[in-house]
């Protein structure tokens, strides 16, 4: 198997779709292949990161309570109708030795009455509650997204250097808008390089600091209208997202450094951008 047939059923493989003998054959070729392992790692970790991202909503707790009562209902109408068939079984012979109904229903199938039940409540009471995630929520799985496979693919630079005027005007030519560029290196957060990503069907600048042995994705973009201008502080899958704008720009700052650190780093960020 070669890379581009890896690559095809790559997503069958991470879903589990894949006859036994074809995905052994990827699994070898993962451990012979280098770039596709660090590829399968990236498609995991983004899979992870959407999944454990999605909203969650819990039932309330008279669920159980409904639920519960709906069964006793359900089981009262069934014996009822049991009944019934007793006594017209009194009548005829053919349905003289006919056994209730109840005792004989399998297990089975009161799980799959009970299932069905359950279904109808949460239709009728939560789906109409449901909402799809917010935009800023879709954006920071993205962001965790993008600074994962950072990590794991070994790519957090397209120009490596701790030199701000080399990183600037490379990224500069890159795009189609300036992004400015600082080292703090002074500060205890030295700038190790820059890159391209693509966020939110947008091109858009990544910087990458260093604090300790943490790394910091800070992505820039021109602010636009639909960005929120708010400062935002969000904690998720052990990662940490700090938001701000100062109109011309909006940022997102990604890591797994403590709160405290990364809050420090914005306003280290912000004090030499106003001194430019």
């Amino acid at each position: 198997m070669n890379c581009e047939e890896a690559t095809k059923l790559m997503d069958g493989y991470l879903d589990g779709e894949l006859d036994p003998m074809t995905s052994q054959k990827i699994e070898q070729h993962l451990r012979d292949c280098r770039k596709c392992e660090q590829a399968y790692e990236a498609h995991t970790a983004l899979a992870h990161a959407i999944s454990r991202g999605a909203p969650y909503y819990k039932a309330q707790a008279e669920l159980r309570q409904r639920v519960q009562s709906s069964l006793r209902d359900a089981v009262g109408v069934r014996a009822s109708r049991s009944a019934a068939r007793e006594n017209h079984a009194s009548l005829t012979s053919r349905w003289a030795k006919r056994r209730p109904v109840l005792p004989e229903i399998p297990w089975n199938w009161l799980a799959l009455a009970a299932a069905i039940i359950l279904a109808a409540i949460i239709a009728s009471s939560f789906l109409p509650r449901l909402r799809p995630p917010t935009s800023d929520q879709f954006l920071a799985t993205q962001l965790i997204a993008s600074h994962v496979r950072s990590l794991m693919a070994d790519h957090l630079t397209d120009v490596a250097s701790s030199d701000q005027h080399t990183v600037k005007p490379w990224l500069d030519t890159k795009l189609d808008f300036a992004p400015p560029v600082v080292d703090l290196s002074s500060e205890g957060f030295p700038l190790i390089g820059g890159r391209l990503d693509y966020l939110d069907s947008r091109s858009v600048a990544a910087l990458v600091y260093q604090k300790r042995k943490h790394f910091i994705n800070l992505f820039i973009w021109p602010t636009t209208p639909k960005d929120s201008t708010a400062q935002t502080m969000v904690e998720r899958e052990g990662y940490h997202l700090v938001h701000w704008s100062d109109g011309d720009f909006t940022y997102w700052a990604v890591s797994d450094v403590n709160i405290n650190d990364l809050q420090s780093f914005k306003q280290l960020f912000e004090q030499q951008i106003a001194r430019h």
